[in-house]
């Protein structure tokens, strides 16, 4: 299944990048790499897919939609927000619905977690880094 997964992606990449100019090796353009991954990833999906078919295993276990759903919700939420929330408010916001992937999490412990990779993320990729990314929310007056 894993194998089969990065073919399909791996062809997804193929496709978004039908359009984009490719390039030598000499002058690379700004589909040179992301093609050479999508090669990559193919031939990692064919290969395990190969290996599957002489290899014996047990079944597949089960697949726990709750996590999956939180996680990629949260990464959604950072493509969303991070433009109108700034990005102190929008990992705090990807944190906290991340935590809710187990219901292990503890409140007090996902809020300073938030936090803390908040300041760290602003510290380091506005501040050491310069990257143009607002850090706090557009209405707000900091």
């Amino acid at each position: 299944m894993a194998g089969l997964f990065y073919v399909a992606v791996a062809a997804l990449g193929f496709w978004l990048l039908r359009d984009v100019r490719l390039g030598t090796s000499m002058r690379m353009g700004p589909g040179y790499l992301p093609t050479v991954l999508c090669y990559l990833l193919l031939a990692a999906g064919l290969w395990m897919m190969g290996r599957s078919l002489f290899t014996t295993g047990g079944p597949l276990d089960r697949w726990y939609p709750r996590p999956l759903a939180f996680v990629l919700g949260s990464v959604l939420l950072f493509s969303v927000s991070i433009d109108k929330l700034g990005l102190f408010a929008t990992i705090v916001a990807m944190v906290v619905m991340a935590s809710f992937a187990t219901p292990e999490s503890r409140w007090k412990e996902v809020v300073i977690a938030a936090i803390a990779l908040a300041a760290f993320s602003a510290g380091l990729f506005v501040t050491a880094l310069g990257l143009g990314l607002p850090i706090w929310p557009q209405f707000a007056v900091f």
